[in-house]
């Protein structure tokens, strides 16, 4: 059963949105069957998006919630202080537990990845994306 959901999970595909204030900032993060990841980022000149990547993607189950964890890498010579949050959907995409998980600091020093973990707030949840602002 587990295999089933973390199967159907990788293939609904992990999406991972960084959005920063006032910018259109997006980073997505597709999960093959195989396991390998593809990020494909989009920018229009945020300072988030340049400097901040998405090292690893891992998901797995605690009894039948989604679990995930997510490693954030400052790719910049500078210390980045920002804030992120989960955004958890079902198998059609929408949002699961709408403003049920609070915004949590971060700060990362240049280089450093840092890893971030949630567990799904409902069984419905098949996929997610992590949010991020200044």
């Amino acid at each position: 059963m587990r295999t089933a959901m973390l199967r159907a999970a990788m293939l609904a595909g992990i999406s991972v949105a960084m959005v920063g204030c006032a910018v259109n900032e997006t980073a997505t993060v597709n999960v093959r069957e195989d396991g390998t990841t593809e990020q494909i980022l989009e920018s229009n000149s945020g300072v988030l998006s340049s400097s901040l990547s998405i090292a690893d993607t891992k998901t797995g189950f605690v009894g039948n919630m989604l679990k995930a964890q997510v490693s954030i890498k400052n790719d910049s010579r500078s210390d980045l202080s920002f804030q992120y949050k989960f955004k958890w959907l079902d198998q059609s995409g929408f949002e699961v537990a709408i403003d049920g998980s609070p915004w949590t600091p971060l700060a990362i020093t240049p280089y450093e990845s840092k890893t971030v973990q949630g567990v799904a707030p409902n069984p419905t949840v098949k996929s997610f994306k992590i949010l991020v602002q200044d």
